[in-house]
């Protein structure tokens, strides 16, 4: 388990089995879910991708604590999603080095 904090809010990270990941989704194919409510990351333990799913949640969290909403009515233009992905890399690419250096920690 890995804790961050982001607009003064704690979030966790957490890797999990498939069985409690399919639960909190309801499917047998998901990699990774933010949720919301209980401000958690839940990944897939032993997968191929953990860090490329740990990003694409981490950009969840990044547009959910900046108040960008995120359902199938939004859509975004190609100004927004530069300027989505030009704030937030920073915050991204620092959380993901030290989740990193945690889990070799930890082992």
């Amino acid at each position: 388990m890995f804790k961050f904090k982001i607009n003064n809010t704690e979030w966790t990270i957490k890797e999990v089995s498939e069985a409690e990941i399919n639960n909190e989704m309801k499917n047998d194919f998901t990699l990774g879910v933010t949720i919301y409510k209980s401000q958690e990351i839940l990944l897939l333990e032993n997968q191929a991708n953990l860090i490329k799913t740990l990003k694409h949640e981490l950009t969840h969290v990044w547009l959910y604590e900046y108040g960008h909403r995120q359902d199938d009515e939004k859509k975004f233009d190609y100004e927004d999603i530069c300027e989505i992905v030009a704030s937030s890399n920073d915050f991204i690419n620092n959380i993901v080095e030290q989740y990193k250096k945690q889990v070799e920690v930890d082992g």
